[in-house]
């Protein structure tokens, strides 16, 4: 036994192996190709070798294992690294698909336990495929660049995210020449947009952050209408680094003068478009994905606890996990539920719900609500994109009946979102966000929209400013009510499907912690998450799910009174200090 374990890290060239794990099957099929290769070329220099293997590659099988056997002696031999590039290059007479077929498995299967001194040779192969202009490189790019998200070491993240944002600064005329709507440059927006705000709290990656700026800034101004394939998520994304100089000369382009960027822009326009499916898929690690495919389509609900802590312990231990939360939540709307939907969408339900509590911070739990509700935003029956408002409403069930306060919180970020969010677009987002309910009702998958405005558990604050922003929902009452009043409707008066939507003529208020995308967005250089707007009600309710039980009702109390005498006001804070004292 002992013999074996020593065998099989000895011959491991590629992976870094413990005592217990087995050699992985890809690799020893390269290692056979490498072994065939050099048994035919051993000591002959590179023409002659070129020569003698041009002669083998006749069958389909032997020219497979000839691809995969120089890509092995590439990585695992990087003296002689140019010579089997080189060798590729005269071979490839499928335009490199077998080889490149090969690299996206390594980067699929083999990536995450591959030695150090292995990855830097992939990024010689990339380096050196970009240089000669390999057909497709790109798209094998995006598999090796996705493998930044999957909450591994934040040092080894940043040496993958340092490889490719130094190769796509060095190669500005290759990007050009990519053909129109090629899927890296989204991508790579995405991506590098996400890291530049997680890492701006560590000065040792200061540098690494001005490289990606730079890329996405020359993405945004030379390629702009390939990152607009992403839709409302470009917004999305771009809504993170709005307080940057280079992303804000971005949105004054956006706002004010769109045609600069291409036709038919603007933010309405990109807000109405939907995301395509696979771009989302991209925020997150292939193995991420498969696992959240198998809870989705083959765990149900009660057996679910030791897979999400499995995924927790395996993704999400690393304190610079950072917004990889909300990616999940995001990446999460847009994946199928198997051969059972109703089951499925549980499960998505109870996944999306685990996210909030594990959070470190309530700005990130803001983000994970605006990746949840993204859709509802902007939802528009025309275009269709109810598959991915549903979610949120199954998420929003669950926490009324298991997390309460995490429900409060969530409805109370949807109104005043459909507000704060964008101003000038108030009446289209309210319209949105009630067309979405309209179409949950209309096909049975809300049932009485009393499920959840008249939910016992639904704060009355919460409740009331729900009806009033979305009066479409209500029949209009018969007297003028200004946005903070409730006017006293009862209950489950009259169901959406009912009456048409009746949009409020005028706009409401802004308050001094709106969010407003056009809003002077180049006075420092923060992220966009220092500015999000946050109620006090919000932040009371986000924070009261870390209170103790015992505390939580003399704090709501106390809430619920802020706005009457000062007499009552002391005597609800001296109950909360004796609760205090008591405990």
């Amino acid at each position: 036994m002992e013999s074996s374990n020593t065998r099989v890290k000895r011959l491991s060239k590629l992976l870094s192996l413990n005592n217990f794990e087995q050699r992985d099957e890809l690799e020893e099929k390269l290692e056979n190709g490498f072994n065939m290769v050099q048994n035919r070329t051993s000591g002959l220099p590179e023409k002659e070798s070129y020569d003698v293997l041009l002669q083998m590659v006749g069958e389909t099988k032997v020219f497979e294992s000839i691809t995969g056997g120089l890509l092995y002696g590439l990585l695992t031999e990087p003296q002689n690294a140019q010579k089997y590039f080189s060798i590729l290059s005269l071979l490839a007479r499928d335009g490199w698909f077998c080889a490149l077929c090969n690299v996206n498995m390594i980067l699929f299967e083999l990536y995450p336990r591959m030695r150090p001194e292995v990855r830097e040779q992939i990024v010689y192969f990339f380096r050196e495929a970009i240089k000669s202009n390999v057909p497709k490189i790109d798209n094998v790019l995006i598999n090796y660049l996705r493998n930044a998200n999957d909450g591994s070491d934040l040092k080894e993240t940043c040496a993958l995210l340092s490889a490719v944002a130094g190769m796509l600064n060095d190669h500005h005329a290759w990007l050009s020449e990519l053909k129109p709507k090629a899927s890296l440059i989204p991508v790579t927006l995405l991506t590098f947009t996400r890291f530049i705000c997680d890492l701006s709290s560590f000065n040792a990656f200061e540098s690494l952050r001005t490289q990606m700026v730079n890329v996405c800034h020359w993405l945004l101004t030379e390629r702009f209408l390939d990152c607009a394939q992403l839709g409302r998520d470009l917004v999305l994304a771009l809504m993170r680094v709005s307080k940057i100089p280079q992303f804000a000369a971005i949105w004054k382009q956006l706002l004010y003068n769109p045609n600069k960027l291409g036709p038919n822009i603007s933010v309405e326009e990109l807000m109405n478009r939907m995301c395509p499916h696979t771009f989302p898929l991209y925020r997150i690690s292939v193995a991420m994905q498969r696992k959240l495919e198998f809870i989705f389509a083959k765990v149900k609900p009660g057996t679910h606890e030791r897979h999400l802590d499995w995924f927790k312990k395996q993704y999400l231990s690393n304190p610079e996990a950072g917004s990889l939360r909300s990616e999940l939540v995001r990446c999460a709307i847009f994946l199928s539920c198997g051969e059972t939907p109703q089951v499925g969408q549980e499960m998505k339900a109870i996944f999306i719900a685990s996210m909030f509590p594990q959070t470190n911070s309530i700005m990130e739990q803001q983000w994970c609500k605006l990746h949840l509700l993204w859709d509802w935003f902007c939802y528009d029956p025309a275009n269709g994109g109810h598959v991915l408002i549903e979610p949120a409403f199954h998420v929003l069930r669950h926490l009324l009946h298991v997390q309460p306060l995490l429900a409060n919180s969530l409805v109370d970020f949807m109104t005043r979102m459909s507000y704060e969010l964008h101003p000038q677009l108030q009446q289209r987002i309210t319209t949105s966000v009630t067309n979405s309910f309209k179409f949950l009702i209309d096909h049975s998958i809300l049932g009485s929209p009393s499920v959840i405005f008249d939910n016992p558990v639904l704060q009355k604050n919460v409740r009331e400013n729900f009806r009033d922003t979305f009066r479409g929902l209500f029949r209009p009452p018969q007297t003028v009510q200004t946005h903070s009043s409730a006017g006293g409707i009862e209950p489950g008066e009259v169901s959406l499907s009912d009456v048409e939507i009746a949009l409020s003529e005028s706009g409401s208020a802004v308050t001094e912690d709106v969010v407003s995308m056009d809003s002077a967005v180049v006075e420092d250089n923060g992220s966009f998450d220092e500015e999000f707007g946050l109620s006090c009600e919000e932040k009371l309710m986000t924070l009261l799910a870390a209170v103790k039980e015992e505390f939580r009702e003399p704090i709501e109390n106390l809430s619920g009174v802020r706005n009457l005498d000062n007499d009552m006001r002391c005597e609800m804070m001296q109950k909360l200090l004796s609760s205090i004292f008591d405990n």
